[in-house]
């Protein structure tokens, strides 16, 4: 079973090594991070060093998740798509280590790219003179472990509707959404209207922003972090309850999926 499972994850490293998606991204990552270098080449203020290597850092990690998501989604729709899933599971491959391995090599480029990108910016770090500080290991950690639950997500809605919808649904449907639905709904109660069924609509918005996957669950406690990278002693167990919530979500979204694969009975 063991060698099975890495003979399944090594095919799915070599698709994504094949992948066009991976390539734009280190293009990306290479424009960006050339364009935000010229700013502090041609200043001598530490403040904006130190601006100028925030914001790469926080747009490489933004892009990552969106990678991310794309790895999780790609690797499950182009196996439905090409209808190649039958051959799979009778080779024999059971439909959970086959998905199990999706996630898994998915995981490990995504840890392979979070690095890549911590590293590089602590380059810049010290190539601008800019103190390297513990809250890139902490913000890259984070990013990490939000990337986990984003890739479980897509799978999720891979085996359940079309790429395209797939995608849509989880950039428009997304417990930040709710929440702000939510917040107008408590405003408005607050202000007097008091109508059964705006109360009904808030208790909807709250129960659909718990049900949907958020990226930041302990985005409050963390926001002074990423402007600052610092991280204070008692504050690195947010990066394990961040681990932890991300952990439980693919657990949740994996045991969906892998019942959506066996009720299209592709055996």
């Amino acid at each position: 079973m063991a060698e099975l499972l890495r003979a399944n994850i090594l095919a799915d490293l070599a698709y994504y090594r094949r992948s066009r998606l991976l390539l734009a991204f280190m293009l990306l990552f290479l424009l960006l991070t050339g364009l935000g270098s010229l700013p502090p080449l041609f200043a001598n203020s530490g403040i904006q060093s130190f601006n100028a290597l925030q914001d790469i850092f926080s747009e490489l990690n933004g892009f990552l998740l969106v990678l991310c998501a794309g790895l999780g989604l790609f690797i499950i729709s182009s196996h439905l798509r090409s209808r190649s899933l039958k051959m799979v599971f009778t080779k024999p491959c059971p439909p959970a280590l086959w998905l199990l391995s999706a996630f898994l090599s998915a995981v490990i480029v995504s840890l392979l790219l979070n690095l890549v990108v911590l590293v590089s910016t602590t380059i810049l770090s010290v190539i601008w003179h800019v103190p390297v500080r513990q809250g890139l290991i902490f913000v890259s950690g984070e990013t990490f472990a939000a990337s986990i639950g984003l890739i479980a997500y897509l799978m999720l809605l891979a085996t359940l509707v079309h790429p395209a919808v797939a995608a849509v649904s989880a950039l428009i449907f997304n417990a930040d959404l709710f929440y702000e639905f939510q917040v107008w709904t408590q405003a408005s109660i607050r202000s007097g209207n008091s109508s059964p069924w705006l109360r009904a609509l808030e208790k909807l918005f709250h129960g659909l922003y718990i049900l949907f996957p958020m990226l930041e669950p302990f985005g409050k406690k963390t926001a002074q972090i990423h402007n600052s990278l610092r991280v204070m002693h008692g504050e690195w167990k947010f990066l394990l309850y961040s681990l932890i919530y991300a952990l439980t979500l693919s657990a949740f979204c994996y045991c969906l999926a892998l019942f959506a694969l066996q009720r299209k009975k592709h055996i």
